[in-house]
């Protein structure tokens, strides 16, 4: 049985919450026996606000948290448990100093995505977790989540043909007037990195695993936020294939009722993709398309006990690695560069 912790019970730590107590209803061999927070009010269920993706990834917002060890302090918490597996769901600039000191501790860590700010502290990251022997995974979910999955698959399969471009977006109405849980951090450009490293950086992500690293990138951007690192971006991505058009767009500032909208459109020589409104169609050359049906699994539980199967069976991660994590660092700061310089090309 895997003893668990949860480092932050705010927006997405509620999420994570969720699916240890989902995977405990289950049988699963975990038991989640300790929380930690510096905002003590979330353990009775304050300032904890609602996930924006919630409802389409098929997570719930846990508020029950009686029967867990509360701490405020993960030194406290770390000398007084026995853990396992801890889940760092904390504020991106803290990531680094917390899932190191859980490391040092011997404890095995599961951290949110972006894995830090700089490809130095997330190298940091990485040698901690080799030298104590503890497995550090890194939460880019879109590696579980079906429709991404799925054109990854489609890709390296080589079912459509050669892909002749990709577009990918995210975006939403983040107005820390009107929705608290997009705080201050989130949008300072050295805490949070704005929306280009809290939001696009999934797509920076999912464009590296499904077409590998580019040689350049080309940004264009507009801070809205003051102190922000562009809260609106779109990206050119550049291969060695350079047939291959490859670009993504966040926006962070949409107004009105426009809610948190994410998907893509991918063209290849025999055949198209769409994801759009969470309904992912495939659309082969003279056929009819294929309606691909919708998970109800979360992609947040997929990932959970994909990195808690690893611990317990000892088998290497080959999906969301330290090291890829740290790559998705470099090309977002390479991203920020090229949007400081009025959209210069720049060679990763």
């Amino acid at each position: 049985m895997l003893k668990a912790a949860v480092i932050g019970a705010g927006r997405m730590g509620r999420g994570h919450i969720s699916v240890y107590q989902q995977l405990e209803r289950e049988g699963y061999p975990v038991k989640l026996v300790a929380l930690c927070d510096v905002d003590e009010e979330k353990f009775a269920g304050k300032n904890s606000y609602a996930l924006n993706i919630g409802k389409a990834a098929g997570v719930t917002s846990a508020t029950d948290y009686s029967g867990y060890h509360c701490y405020t302090s993960i030194t406290e918490m770390l000398e007084k448990e026995e853990l396992d597996v801890v889940d760092v769901v904390i504020p991106t600039y803290l990531h680094a100093d917390a899932a190191m000191q859980c490391l040092r501790a011997g404890v095995n860590v599961l951290c949110e995505k972006p894995m830090s700010l700089t490809p130095e502290m997330c190298a940091e990251m990485i040698a901690v977790s080799r030298e104590t022997g503890k497995r550090l995974m890194i939460g880019q979910c879109l590696h579980f989540w079906k429709e991404y999955v799925i054109l990854a698959d489609i890709m390296k399969s080589g079912r459509f043909g050669k892909c002749n471009d990709a577009y990918f977006y995210r975006g939403g109405a983040q107005n820390i007037h009107t929705n608290p849980s997009w705080q201050q951090w989130i949008i300072d450009r050295k805490l949070g990195g704005g929306g280009l490293f809290d939001q696009h950086i999934h797509d920076i992500d999912a464009i590296r695993w499904i077409f590998g690293t580019p040689k350049a990138v080309r940004t264009v951007g507009r801070t809205i936020h003051p102190k922000s690192a562009y809260d609106i971006c779109t990206t050119q991505y550049f291969f060695d294939d350079e047939d291959l058009i490859v670009s993504a767009h966040d926006n962070t500032c949409y107004k009105g009722s426009y809610g948190f909208r994410y998907g893509y459109t991918v063209n290849f020589e025999r055949g198209t993709m769409v994801y759009e409104g969470g309904q992912l169609t495939i659309m082969p050359e003279g056929e009819e398309p294929e309606i691909v049906e919708r998970d109800d699994q979360s992609a947040y539980y997929r990932e959970i006990v994909y990195f808690l199967d690893g611990v317990r069976e000892g088998y290497p991660f080959d999906r969301c690695t330290p090291e890829d994590a740290m790559e998705n660092v470099r090309i977002a700061l390479a991203e920020m560069e090229s949007a400081d310089k009025k959209g210069e090309y720049i060679t990763l």
